[in-house]
């Protein structure tokens, strides 16, 4: 097990898992969030995945969840498309999850997470009671081989999110947080969420953006730092509430700036560690 706020990326394995754990090592961090490597989820993809975790160190502490059909383009079509809220999908997509799980149970994963798509915050909506219902269906099958399922923040307000975790009433339902994305929302504030969800709170998506100015739209994901998330304030209260997991820095663009965004994102949150005595 990596030590206390350990520092993370988001990475691909693709279908070369050495390679792939190999450049997470040489972003000087020791743990991983990784989506679904379906090509690899076999008995030889497992076992190459376990070698190269042995060679590199690397420690995969989340598997997440996409689905085939989702789109970030507004929020309209988050709405129409996104995780295990559009009823057309939904079948389809539970069923995947569960297959992600029992991929990230055979690679040593106890932690599988998702944007499960916008849940009403009116509890009387026809669409609240039966993603409660999934949502709990997901977490029973995942308890039974010790592993959580964590629900990404961003789609919801916090006390929207708190409310619903509430009501589904299983203790593997976590919450991997992200500051940037109750911003990139226009949702709610990242460090006053802090208080609201910390009972629930087991991972991290270290990432900022900037408030939409236009109604429907999502706001401009930017580089850690240069948003509206405060970081240095927000970490600073993530600590005070006792918070010691994984930091996972996430950047959703491609290429050398991606890189060159996530070595600076690694050397801004190792400065505030030690800033804060960590």
């Amino acid at each position: 097990m990596t030590q206390e706020l350990a520092l993370g990326v988001i990475a691909g394995l693709g279908t070369d898992a050495l390679a792939a754990l190999q450049h997470v090592r040489s972003l000087g961090v020791p743990t991983a969030h990784i989506g679904y490597p379906a090509a690899m989820d076999n008995e030889a993809g497992v076992g190459e995945i376990e070698a190269a975790r042995r060679a590199t160190g690397i420690e995969i502490t989340t598997v997440f969840c996409s689905f085939v059909g989702e789109s970030y383009a507004d929020i309209a079509t988050v709405r129409a498309s996104v995780g295990l809220v559009p009823e057309a999908t939904r079948a389809i997509r539970v069923k995947k999850t569960l297959k992600i799980a029992e991929f990230a149970h055979k690679i040593g994963v106890a932690r599988v997470a998702a944007h499960i798509g916008f849940v009403p915050e009116d509890h009387s909506k026809p669409l609240y009671a039966p993603m409660v219902q999934v949502t709990q269906q997901i977490c029973d099958a995942l308890a039974v081989r010790g592993q959580v399922f964590a629900l990404e923040t961003g789609q919801e307000t916090a006390h929207g999110l708190k409310r619903f975790i509430e009501d589904v009433e299983r203790k593997n339902l976590k919450v991997n947080f992200d500051p940037a994305n109750m911003i990139l929302y226009g949702n709610d504030q990242p460090i006053s969420a802090l208080d609201v969800l910390m009972p629930w709170i087991d991972g991290m998506h270290c990432k900022d953006g900037r408030w939409p100015t236009q109604e429907g739209q999502l706001g401009e994901e930017t580089p850690l730092g240069d948003g509206d998330v405060d970081l240095r304030a927000w970490l600073k209260r993530l600590l005070e509430l006792g918070y010691r997991g994984p930091l996972t820095i996430e950047r959703e663009i491609s290429g050398d700036q991606q890189q060159q965004d996530i070595l600076r994102a690694v050397a801004l949150l190792e400065a505030l560690r030690r800033d804060f005595g960590h």
